[in-house]
């Protein structure tokens, strides 16, 4: 990235990892010594691919908690931030939840998971049976046997979703060739570029962002380059107040943009808003649609169900294809996002509505939810310590009777 003055007109030099800094600090809220300052230019387990953004800058901060910041200059976003403990936690994860050390054994990773999780899934189903058929019998007198019914029915349904869910998500993610991932543009090509041309602005706007964006149509010639001027939208009484709530705005999403106008770099023209017009073609270049049909198109400002927090980008159109393809593009960069298909979005329904239990943080908030399910997953582990300390009493219990004279 290049970055020039526009006081002086001229290019600061390595500017970049600078703008880095002052945007960790700007996050941060506070100036804080830095150890050392890395390039990250591919994923790895310590900043995995859920993450989305390369490249990024990881600041280190000279902390207690040995603090860290990853900073996406393109979009001016602050990608990741962790500390000892939030290491400790994706370590945990990793290892035990998605086995990510046998990421070289692929096949030997999707074995192992899928036979704990389907145990668990058919422990689910014989339990749910065996809660049915003791229905019909007497009341249970041992207390940890009458307890451990209860929890049951409590706890079949979630465990089931869960394990279902789960594996779902596990064959999914390694089997079926889904169409996802970022793809960046094509390098400008400015070996003629245009001498400036004076453009006179609408007054009253507040600009946002801007950028440069290469075009190659009939209309505008082989090729065109285009200013994109994000203006900034007013912000409401409460989205100000949504402001404040930073979970609520990391999960749901704000885009800052209202509207876009366009400049012609080589004539200085004002130009009418193109977005739909220049991100339709770009949209069609990545589905291989027929250039004379018109695509359904949304313009998505928040993120939600199809189009979650981990792209970090707002506000993006989505152009959904004649094949049952949904492509995200990027209005500033005309970077494609994200991408999916309809097996895609039917795993994505089942892994956030049963696995993640999306449908109950409208009704109670995130931080609720989250406190239920791991109340849930508190209730699954008593089932099971109470479900060992029954079998390991009744092999004493059978011991002691297969010992006596």
């Amino acid at each position: 990235r290049r970055y020039f003055s526009t006081l002086t007109k001229q290019e600061l030099i390595n500017h970049d990892q600078e703008q880095a800094t002052w945007l960790a600090q700007h996050y941060l809220k506070q100036d804080l010594p830095i150890k050392n300052i890395e390039f990250i230019n591919q994923f790895s387990q310590s900043y995995p691919a859920v993450n989305r953004l390369l490249p990024v800058y990881k600041l280190n901060f000279d902390t207690k908690d040995d603090l860290s910041v990853y900073i996406h200059t393109d979009t001016q976003a602050l990608a990741s931030i962790e500390n000892n403990w939030k290491r400790s936690l994706r370590y945990v994860f990793q290892t035990f939840h998605s086995f990510n050390w046998l990421d070289n054994y692929e096949l030997l990773r999707l074995v192992l998971i899928s036979f704990l999780v389907s145990t668990l899934l058919i422990i689910s189903m014989t339990g749910l049976l065996y809660l049915i058929k003791l229905r019909r019998k007497h009341s249970i007198t041992d207390i940890r046997r009458r307890w451990h019914r209860r929890l049951g029915w409590i706890v079949v349904a979630p465990l089931f979703l869960f394990s279902l869910s789960g594996l779902y998500h596990l064959w999914q993610a390694s089997l079926v060739s889904a169409p996802m991932g970022m793809q960046l543009t094509q390098s400008l090509d400015l070996s003629q570029w245009p001498k400036n041309k004076h453009t006179v602005l609408p007054e009253n706007i507040n600009i946002n962002q801007v950028s440069l964006i290469q075009i190659s149509t009939e209309e505008y010639g082989d090729t065109q380059h285009l200013y994109r001027l994000s203006i900034s939208k007013i912000q409401s009484e409460q989205d100000q107040s949504l402001n404040k709530n930073t979970r609520h705005k990391r999960f749901d999403g704000q885009a800052k943009e209202k509207s876009a106008l366009y400049i012609d770099a080589n004539s200085g023209e004002l130009l009418p808003d193109l977005d739909q017009t220049l991100i339709l073609q770009q949209a069609k270049k990545h589905l291989g649609a027929d250039e004379s049909h018109d695509l359904p198109m949304t313009f998505i400002t928040h993120f939600g169900l199809g189009y979650d927090f981990r792209n970090k980008r707002l506000p993006v159109w989505r152009v959904e294809g004649n094949n049952g393809v949904h492509v995200f593009i990027d209005p500033i960069t005309h970077i494609l996002v994200d991408q999916n298909n309809t097996s895609g979005r039917l795993e994505g329904y089942s892994f956030s509505f049963l696995h993640k239990w999306n449908m109950l943080t409208p009704i109670m908030g995130r931080f609720n939810r989250d406190m239920l399910i791991l109340y849930t997953l508190g209730l699954i582990f008593l089932l099971a310590v109470l479900g060992v300390l029954m079998r390991f009493t009744s092999n004493r219990v059978g011991k002691s009777q297969r010992d006596a004279p």
